[in-house]
């Protein structure tokens, strides 16, 4: 059913489908992400390849509101009309029916959004679907810091429809001989320094 429906949003979004613009939508994953690699399913990726993470928001599927229009007016049209039989005058209620449906099913179907993983390869940008806009911009916030820092670390992103969260942390190596002073570091990989 998923794949029925990507398939429908390409025809019904159109536009140019070179590789670059296909989005890789991802439903349920778990991402791996150190400052070496950025690894979901069995695709593995260098970190300095990765150019930025995103949130976006996912084209759905709707029923093109022309349809909606003409199947309307259609039902009108057919149920006004006097020659028409009970069942006929039946089935264009049925229609008036399917054009009000449709159009509480695009008002009413909630948006997706996405983690979308940007990358130079010019591969399929990958994005890992979810309803979850706030767990969404906390991911965005924590691996921008990790994208920033100097400090070597490991995070792991849970993505699924409904939620998305990101556990891990940022530490660094401690390098152990005379500094000087006495060393000291905890799990956070801070070190200080006494003189």
């Amino acid at each position: 059913m998923f794949k029925l429906l990507q398939t429908l949003q390409k025809i019904m979004l159109g536009g140019n489908n070179t590789s670059q613009n296909i989005d890789r939508q991802i439903g349920k994953a778990t991402i791996e992400i150190t400052k070496n690699t950025v690894q979901f399913d069995s695709d593995v990726y260098q970190f300095r390849n990765v150019t930025g993470f995103g949130v976006c928001p996912v084209p759905t599927f709707k029923v093109p509101l022309s349809w909606i229009w003409f199947s309307f007016i259609f039902g009108l049209w057919r149920t006004m009309n006097s020659s028409l039989s009970s069942d006929e005058k039946t089935g264009a209620m049925l229609t008036i029916g399917f054009a009000i449906l449709s159009w509480a099913f695009n008002k009413l179907w909630p948006p997706k959004y996405g983690l979308k993983l940007y990358l130079n390869s010019g591969s399929p940008l990958p994005i890992f679907i979810t309803r979850d806009v706030p767990g969404l911009k906390k991911v965005v916030s924590v691996l921008y810091n990790f994208m920033e820092s100097h400090e070597e670390g490991h995070y792991t992103v849970y993505s699924t429809d409904r939620s998305i969260q990101i556990k891990g942390s940022v530490g660094g190596a401690v390098t152990a001989g005379d500094i000087g002073g006495s060393s000291s570091s905890n799990v956070g990989g801070n070190v200080s320094r006494n003189d």
